[in-house]
């Protein structure tokens, strides 16, 4: 299984948590500003090295405490076992990979692939594009090789054009990033057109099996104007609007993916229980699309399954988690709230004032 331990030290409220999770679900319950979420956000801190909560890393401290430490023992089929490891202290962070310092961030993010559905799960369609384009782009860093080295050069390109334009640099010093910019661009534009591609047929089957709605259509805006043909064209066609505004308006960083029903866009007639369903189902389908390119399996971490959901659509959620064999971390409040039955590997735990104990 992907993630079998996790020790947690001084994060939050949650001073010292050891515990071995269950290759199918591991359930979280106790009330309200135990820890549970808590819980959950020190894997997701293992996974990314920030925080699904705050931007400020240095607050996950416990009080009083000089740093915290989170360590998890990782195992895939196709690799040893590795114990992952991250120290965090109020002026900076120490990241391990099997004992050793990783190349980068993408390192320690490949290992957990790890997807997150809470209360701000509707920011997929209620939110601004930067949520879609994460989307997409989270699949295609787990299924495409390439992904990364093109996004880094899009994103290399993109920053030294617009800090020349911001610095009202002659036009040959920003242009000289252009065509850095238009190949990286044209390939990242490309990748995420072909994801999509394979998410939809996906999307609409869970889609189908979690929420009883008309079937959503999906709008992949490129980031230019379809007037212009190529990347090319758009950088020419807007420069003299880039100079003037001091950065670059037209590429794959303005991208967008436009989910409509029935022609009206999914926010403006979905209730937020809705909105959360369609967009598990998205997430559903990444976990699909990656099993089916890699054999690895998506880590779900699940906050408050009961918010916004009745029980009848909770049972939906836990049915498409346990047809993908996915591994789940679910918190409630209650264990009576997450029907369990039919996971062949389920661990409950219950947490109280910071301390997580196994229920046997």
């Amino acid at each position: 299984m992907p993630l079998e331990t996790l020790a947690v030290t001084d994060f939050r409220n949650l001073a010292e948590v050891r515990l071995e999770a269950a290759s199918g679900l591991t359930l979280i319950t106790g009330p309200n500003g135990a820890g549970k979420t808590s819980l959950l956000e020190a894997i997701y801190f293992l996974g990314h090295a920030r925080s699904f909560r705050t931007r400020h890393a240095e607050r996950l401290i416990r009080e009083d405490r000089p740093l915290l430490r989170v360590t998890g023992k990782v195992r895939w089929p196709e690799r040893p076992a590795t114990v992952l490891g991250i120290e965090r202290e109020r002026a900076g962070q120490r990241i391990r990979v099997g004992g050793r310092t990783p190349r980068g961030l993408a390192e320690l993010v490949e290992w957990l692939p790890l997807q997150l559905i809470n209360q701000d799960s509707h920011l997929l369609l209620e939110g601004g594009p930067r949520y879609r384009r994460r989307y997409l782009d989270w699949g295609l860093f787990h299924v495409e090789h390439e992904f990364y080295g093109v996004w880094r050069q899009y994103v290399r390109a993109l920053k030294q054009r617009n800090a020349a334009l911001r610095r009202g640099e002659p036009p040959t010093v920003a242009r000289a990033w252009d065509q850095a910019l238009i190949e990286a661009g044209t390939r990242l534009d490309l990748l995420r057109r072909q994801h999509l591609e394979r998410l939809l047929p996906l999307i609409q089957a869970h889609q189908a099996a979690l929420v009883d709605l008309p079937v959503p259509e999906f709008d992949y805006r490129r980031g230019w104007p379809a007037v212009h043909d190529t990347l090319a064209e758009a950088l020419e066609a807007g420069f003299e609007t880039d100079r003037r505004r001091g950065f670059t308006h037209y590429g794959p960083h303005r991208a967008d993916l436009a989910i409509s029903i029935d022609g009206v866009a999914a926010q403006e007639q979905l209730s937020r229980g809705q909105q959360k369903q369609l967009a598990t189902a998205l997430q559903l389908a990444q976990a699909e699309a990656v099993v089916r390119s890699t054999g690895r399996k998506s880590i779900f971490l699940v906050d408050d399954l009961a918010a916004e959901l009745d029980e009848a659509h909770r049972a939906k959620v836990l049915s498409r988690l346990q047809a993908l064999d996915v591994q789940a971390f679910v918190t409630a409040t209650d264990d009576a709230l997450v029907p369990a039955e039919g996971w062949a590997d389920r661990r409950l735990f219950h947490v109280k004032h910071g301390r997580v104990s196994e229920v046997l």
